[in-house]
């Protein structure tokens, strides 16, 4: 297939840029091929539940087929619990994380009596933060609305501990050692690419960020070469919105040799100096 393909138990996504009549007969092909493959193998789609998304504002927006069926065309999919759409933006991604979150705080408050800062931060770390955490860095927000929707759960459920009621948010935030939700997703995306650039996670880093691994600036010799982009959409994606963080990041942090060591190097920095939840699992 000259397409790529990205599979994922019984899910399947088939990936191709597409600019004229000729880049649509290629999709169109490896289509074919695909269905030519599960009819040899009898496991056939679905192709009711099979659509095309198209990305971007210059799209053609051609039509494909499966067999004899005509592909219909989605705006919005859910996958693997993330909400994606069209124009990439994930105002509702942010808006069900944090109705999920809510909806936890409410049991919480209804089925506990003790609400000490012991219990509540357990809980909370448990039961509620991992619905802000899912995939965030795909869909990490960057409207400030979007980003206030997120930090209010925080606000709602740190008021709950005694004797917090009263005191400002950030107030909180010092007293019980958590960061912003803002800040711990600056702290993932940190994580992530660390990740990638030691091979945890399969992606080649030099397909999508130009490292500057001899630079003679100060700093660290990993730095990402910034790349101007137009879009505000493109500007916050992964590896365009990483790479001045990443960039401001000591030598020892850049080349720890665990991930534990990475995020104690990455505690004291500037950009999250002043928190005490960097370690928190």
């Amino acid at each position: 297939m000259q397409s790529e393909i990205s599979k994922f138990a019984d899910d399947t996504k088939v990936m191709c840029p597409i600019r004229n009549t000729r880049d649509q007969q290629k999709l169109q092909q490896d289509l074919n091929e695909l269905m030519t493959w599960t009819e040899k193998w009898q496991m056939k789609f679905n192709v009711n539940k099979c659509s095309v998304m198209h990305f971007g504002y210059a799209n053609p927006k051609f039509k494909y087929k499966m067999g004899d069926q005509e592909l219909q065309e989605t705006e919005e999919e859910k996958d693997l619990g993330v909400y994606v759409n069209s124009s990439m933006k994930f105002g509702r991604q942010c808006a069900e994380s944090v109705k999920k979150a809510n909806r936890m705080i409410g049991i919480i408050k209804r089925n506990f009596t003790n609400f000490d800062r012991k219990v509540v931060l357990n809980l909370y770390k448990a039961l509620v933060r991992p619905h802000l955490d899912y995939c965030v860095p795909v869909w990490k927000p960057y409207l400030r609305k979007d980003i206030q929707l997120l930090e209010g759960v925080q606000r709602r459920m740190t008021k709950i501990i005694h004797g917090m009621r009263n005191k400002t948010y950030e107030e909180r935030l010092k007293e019980l050692r958590l960061m912003t939700i803002e800040q711990r997703h600056l702290r993932q995306d940190m994580i992530t690419f660390y990740n990638i650039t030691q091979g945890r996670i399969n992606m080649q880093v030099d397909n999508y960020v130009d490292i500057l691994r001899e630079s003679n600036t100060r700093g660290h010799n990993m730095k990402i070469r910034p790349s101007r982009v137009r879009l505000e959409v493109r500007k916050n994606s992964y590896f365009k919105r990483i790479w001045k963080a990443w960039n401001e990041l000591p030598q020892e942090a850049v080349t720890a040799q665990t991930l534990n060591k990475f995020k104690n190097s990455i505690a004291e920095c500037g950009i999250f100096k002043g928190r005490g939840d960097l370690l928190s699992r």
